[in-house]
């Protein structure tokens, strides 16, 4: 049986359709047939091109003044400016969407929530697994107010440490009151409403985890990354809960002290990694943030092939020098991208580039050798390595519009 070809929507196009025709129109201004052909190639042929959406969406920019026609279409001066207000307000967003100060405090109000709900279910059906993840949830706000406060006054690595000191000894005490009522079981009421108490931390911190990791792999924060580690970790502990109450459930209410033990293992563990890793960082060390994580670990693998498509899919759009290049890359991709790139990053992907023989450069200006058009397609159909399921391909409708944005 074939293969199914790979294919974008109208529907995922719809919506910024405009906005690219804008963009291709500041490069060049271009007939109606080469702004179908320009398209196509921004879609590396995904897209089975809608000759009516596209005339529809000209047809309004040259209503609303945003474009012009005599031979050819050309962007107009109110053109320039509605596509300019657009970016800066993308720029905007994103910068407000990525800050370490409210990534931090996010954080800490989601923490504040989850602990005194879990306090109020625990008391409530007497669980000591649910009142020692709830222990643990709350000196999450701790770490997560030192984490808050070291960023804003450049103090990462002591918040960092000082958060682990303080994980340890928490740790330490839960151990002691978990291991005592394994030896005396006490019973649990209101087994549900405990279970969807933690199904509801469970889910909140995995959505924080993402959120600092993406945040501080951006920022290159050592104490967001370390601070999302941590909340990782929490996940887990609070499987063991879970598992716990689903015992209680059951009868065994022994599960519910193990689940607390399993619980004080993970902060102990917490504490001592951020203590090791902010104590090297305080020597001068250099932080390999990557190895918290190998969602971040990944993405840097993969930057050769994700960087190369990219700078590959600019020059099918346009001739240009590499610092022209370079400079789009960094806009539509290095924006987006969920480490922070810098210099030497980027060299890798041009190394690919020139060692795989993709690009060739005529008269200062760089333009894709045959060989670097097929694999322009190639790199496309590659699998996002990272998310193990559902499969998914590198190139979708939602990564074009991110790339873009260099335009």
């Amino acid at each position: 049986m074939p293969k199914k070809r790979f294919q974008i929507k109208d529907s995922q196009v719809k919506k910024n359709l405009k906005w690219h025709i804008l963009r291709l129109l500041r490069l060049n201004s271009r007939t109606r047939q080469e702004l179908i052909d320009k398209i196509r190639d921004m879609y590396v042929g995904y897209w089975q091109v809608n000759n009516e959406l596209i005339d529809i969406s000209l047809n309004y920019l040259t209503d609303e003044g945003l474009i012009k026609y005599s031979d050819k279409y050309e962007i107009t001066k109110k053109g320039l400016d509605a596509l300019g207000k657009r970016e800066r307000n993308i720029e905007q967003c994103h910068v407000r969407r990525l800050s370490k100060e409210a990534c931090a405090k996010y954080s800490l109000l989601g923490n504040v929530g989850l602990s005194a709900l879990e306090f109020i279910i625990g008391f409530l059906s007497g669980g000591i697994g649910l009142i020692a993840d709830a222990v643990h949830t709350g000196i999450d706000i701790v770490a997560s107010a030192i984490t808050w406060i070291g960023i804003r006054i450049n103090r990462e690595a002591q918040a960092a440490l000082l958060g682990g000191i303080i994980l340890c000894g928490i740790g330490a005490f839960i151990a002691f009151e978990s291991i005592t009522k394994i030896f005396k079981p006490v019973e649990i009421h209101f087994q549900v409403l405990a279970l969807v108490t933690i199904v509801i931390n469970i889910a909140v911190n995995a959505y924080f985890s993402y959120y600092k990791f993406y945040v501080g792999g951006r920022t290159r924060s050592i104490s967001l990354i370390a601070d999302a580690h941590h909340t990782k970790t929490d996940i887990w502990s609070s499987v063991a809960v879970l598992i716990g109450l689903l015992g209680a459930t059951l009868g065994f209410f022994v599960l519910d002290a193990i689940a607390g033990t399993v619980v004080s293992f993970f902060i102990l563990l917490g504490g001592y990694e951020l203590i090791k890793e902010s104590h090297g960082i305080m020597q001068g060390k250099d932080p390999k943030i990557e190895k918290f994580s190998k969602f971040l670990e990944s993405h840097l693998k993969v930057l050769p092939n994700r960087g190369a498509f990219v700078s590959l899919w600019f020059l099918s759009l346009k001739e240009m020098t590499k610092q022209e290049n370079l400079e789009r890359v960094k806009k539509g991709f290095g924006r987006h991208f969920p480490v922070r790139l810098e210099d030497k990053d980027y060299e890798t992907i041009y190394a690919k580039l020139e060692k795989d023989h993709l690009v060739e450069s005529v008269q200062g200006k760089l333009r894709l050798t045959e060989k670097g058009r097929k694999e322009l397609k190639t790199l496309a159909e590659k699998q996002v390595t990272y998310i193990t399921w559902p499969k998914r391909k590198f190139m979708n409708a939602r990564k074009i519009d991110w790339f873009a944005e260099g335009l």
